[in-house]
């Protein structure tokens, strides 16, 4: 990632700081330390402060040198912070991109589990219903319905035989002679 300690600066609001790394990056041609060093007046011991001489800095060309220079640095102020803008907008996107990738990995992992339960219960519900058509066929079917009526006559003839008192029966048994 392109991150220049200008724009670092920038970043964390240190406004001072951003504007003395844009200085110290001016090119030679637009510096203009050796003119102000040349309209510093020096001060006598006892009084504090610089000053400069004005006919020095209201000459012509030290007025389009510093119109030069507060257009570079304007430029660059802007240059910094729209690159730095837009790494941070690729790496943003980049991670975006990223999490977006990693949605749709599960996603694509949940849709295939919910199809596989769902034609698991579609299998079984198409299975239930054919065992559930198949018993509904063998108790409607003529054979169940013979086999209740026998049932019934075997529960009667059951129930008339536990009535029956204890009796005797003989048996004679004639032969052929």
């Amino acid at each position: 990632m392109f991150t220049s300690r200008a724009a670092e600066f920038y970043w964390a609001g240190k406004t001072d700081a951003f504007e003395t790394a844009l200085d110290r990056m001016c090119p030679a041609v637009l510096d203009l330390s050796k003119v102000m060093e040349l309209a510093t007046v020096r001060t006598g011991q006892f009084k504090e402060g610089i000053s400069w001489k004005q006919e020095d800095l209201t000459h012509p060309k030290v007025q389009i040198a510093s119109l030069e220079f507060f257009f570079w640095k304007i430029t660059m102020e802007i240059e910094i912070v729209a690159k730095e803008s837009a790494t941070r907008v690729e790496q943003e996107l980049k991670r975006t991109k990223e999490n977006l990738m990693a949605f749709r990995e599960n996603i694509k992992n949940d849709l295939a589990s919910l199809k596989a339960s769902s034609e698991r219960v579609q299998t079984e519900t198409l299975k239930m219903s054919k065992e559930y058509k198949q018993a509904a066929d063998l108790l409607t079917s003529p054979q169940f319905v013979q086999a209740i009526e026998n049932a019934e006559r075997l529960a009667t003839a059951l129930t008339a035989i536990q009535k029956l008192n204890q009796t005797k029966i003989n048996f004679a048994v004639f032969g052929n002679d």
